[in-house]
């Protein structure tokens, strides 16, 4: 909605744009066909004065002495006053597009931030749901060895949430601070045990495949937690069918990186399908925010992510990130396509 929106005001912007400058071309050749016409009238006497004597001839040259000098004026006038309003219609366009810019900016200052809230809110969510479980075994349990092992547990639970929170401060850094080139194996690694409980939990196998040396440029942690919230999502549907199937694959694609999140868990329902990426849409009990997060991640690091299968038994959702060359190019509806 906010992208649509600023592409909005930026089409919008530059259709007034073209409208102005198209004005100004035609009142410009108007006068100078002007000022032509009156030095040519200027000088019709003196190409008329070998046909001069009496008669209709002599008539229309002495008109034209007296009507030629006022005329000239009047288009003389008629220039510094276009002249003068060409010079507030161009202060005007200058305080509006400073205008324009403003707002702009004060767009995108917002959409980072609800960003990194709900980012925040997303990544605090399952650790926070495991402290409350974990809270409530423990203060009814009776066995010392069972309870100190879930207090050892639920320690874990809030070093994880501390931890997340002390990431995501990163968010407001520049991206020439916080990006470099990572190997995506050490990622999906890391990232494979963590999702091992709920892997668990859903009775599905995870499999990873993706080549050693298999580099990206992206921050660590936008880039992990984008592939975590789309695997997330993939475990949470394979609930519904034990022991379902995800595969992570990673392959080099040219000059880019391309990562696959499959599962063959029960599909996408067709009227989510056209909103998958919108806040808040989720068909479950979720909150809808792990794909929205994960494409806005997967975009501030320049990558994209977008469904390519939503089929019962075949989910595909797809990363494209820049390798050490790559480079993406906006489509007019705001994909991201090679280029």
């Amino acid at each position: 909605m906010v992208a649509a929106r600023t592409s909005g005001l930026a089409t919008l912007s530059q259709v007034r744009y073209a409208g102005t400058v198209g004005r100004r071309a035609t009142t410009t050749l108007t006068i100078i066909f002007g000022f032509l016409l009156g030095l040519f009238l200027a000088r019709i006497d003196h190409i008329v004065s070998p046909l001069q004597g009496t008669g209709p001839v002599k008539t229309i040259a002495v008109i034209v002495d007296w009507t030629a000098p006022p005329l000239a004026g009047a288009l003389v006038a008629a220039a510094v006053f276009v002249a003068q309003r060409y010079k507030r219609l161009h202060e005007a366009e200058r305080a509006a597009s400073r205008v324009l810019a403003e707002r702009l900016a004060g767009t995108e200052r917002r959409q980072a931030i609800w960003v990194v809230a709900a980012a925040i809110a997303h990544d605090l969510k399952n650790p926070l749901h495991n402290v409350q479980l974990l809270l409530e075994e423990a203060s009814e349990e009776t066995d010392p060895a069972r309870r100190s092992e879930l207090l050892a547990r639920l320690r874990d639970n809030t070093d994880r949430a501390a931890a997340r929170l002390s990431d995501l401060a990163r968010a407001g850094r520049a991206p020439d601070e916080v990006e470099r080139f990572v190997d995506l194996s050490v990622i999906l690694e890391d990232l494979l045990g963590r999702l091992s409980s709920a892997a668990r939990e859903s009775g599905a196998q995870v499999t990873i495949d993706c080549p050693r040396g298999l580099f990206v440029r992206a921050d660590p942690l936008a880039l992990s937690s984008a592939i975590e919230n789309v695997a997330a999502n993939a475990l949470d549907a394979l609930r519904k069918v034990r022991g379902g199937r995800l595969t992570i694959t990673a392959r080099q694609a040219g000059e880019l990186v391309q990562l696959t999140v499959e599962d063959d868990g029960p599909g996408i329902p067709p009227e989510l399908r056209e909103r998958l990426f919108t806040p808040f849409s989720s068909g479950g009990s979720g909150t809808g925010l792990g794909l929205t997060i994960a494409r806005a991640l997967a975009r501030a690091g320049g990558g994209e992510l977008v469904c390519v299968a939503a089929e019962p038994r075949y989910t595909v959702f797809r990363f494209t990130f820049l390798g050490r060359t790559g480079r993406l190019t906006a489509t007019t509806n705001g994909e991201r396509i090679a280029s």
